[in-house]
């Protein structure tokens, strides 16, 4: 069996004191993926409590204020919400067109998800428990 060289030890140190720093750098990134996604659901689900759950424009964009900053892990917040908001409104045509197809399952289908979106609406503005 062969000696490694003793030089090469302090490089292995170097590799394990560094590899804390890549987990907490990899940590920091899937925050900011979650922030991102969290903001591209909100700007969604605020893209369909207007068009059906009849909350007022102004009502939308305090949220928006309010979600802004509560996410400071998000990157480019504004842009996220966007693309959810491009999002909804493509999702609030096949909810549109199932409107004129059946009215009855439509209004069904609209009051479970106005309820659920309130609730999820106030549960995103609270402050995290503590642990």
């Amino acid at each position: 069996m062969k000696k490694l060289p003793y030089c090469r030890c302090p490089l292995c140190v170097a590799v394990f004191l560094s590899l804390p720093l890549l987990a907490v750098s990899l940590t920091g990134l899937a925050s900011e993926e979650n922030g991102n996604l969290k903001a591209e659901a909100a700007g969604e689900r605020a893209s369909f409590a207007q068009a059906f759950c009849e909350v007022a424009p102004e009502r939308i964009d305090a949220y928006k204020a309010q979600l802004r900053q509560r996410l400071t892990e998000a990157t480019h917040f504004d842009q996220h919400w966007d693309t959810g908001w491009r999002r909804g409104q493509s999702n609030n045509r096949q909810m549109s067109a199932l409107r004129e197809r059946d009215p009855a399952e439509f209004a069904s289908r609209v009051k479970v998800n106005c309820e659920r979106l309130k609730w999820l609406a106030q549960n995103s503005l609270r402050p995290p428990g503590r642990k």
